[in-house]
């Protein structure tokens, strides 16, 4: 053991922490890849389910494809929100407003959120199927747009 200052604590806990601190940056790192993966898995499942039919499947999957890869930005910026609302205004304070992303992606993520509570929890609520053909495209380039935001670093 090295001895710092005349101290052999100072280098141990040196290196104890050094190591802590990559740990946890890998352990980041996995967690901004696994959520990047569900959200591709998410937006996969939301296609099918378009293909069957299944519009308020569909835009659940769409918004939770949007959540799962803003959730990996987030991951990676060291931004931390507690609720889906949070993460909206969450997003719009640190994206949309400095004009990383555009006011359409910020629209689309809320559009969603208050879609899919519409689908979940409103019986008497069914999204037809022009309104979820009409978010199709647009969830598919907001994904791939905050997957290379992610990529850029």
């Amino acid at each position: 053991m090295e001895v710092i200052s005349g101290n052999p604590i100072l280098r141990e806990c040196s290196t104890r922490c050094h190591k802590s601190i990559i740990m946890i940056q890998e352990e980041r790192q996995l967690l901004i890849n696994r959520q990047v993966e569900k959200a591709h898995h998410f937006i996969n499942q939301a296609d099918e389910m378009m293909s069957l039919g299944h519009t308020d499947l569909a835009v659940n999957r769409y918004y939770y494809a949007c959540f799962h890869i803003v959730q990996a930005l987030f991951l990676q910026k060291g931004i931390s929100v507690r609720t889906h609302t949070g993460m909206s205004s969450q997003f719009s304070q640190h994206f949309v407003k400095t004009g990383i992303v555009s006011m359409e992606d910020g629209s689309l993520l809320a559009r969603l959120f208050q879609l899919r509570q519409k689908a979940d929890y409103n019986c008497a609520y069914d999204i037809s199927d022009e309104e979820a053909k009409s978010l199709e495209e647009p969830t598919h380039r907001f994904v791939d747009k905050i997957t290379t935001l992610i990529e850029k670093g």
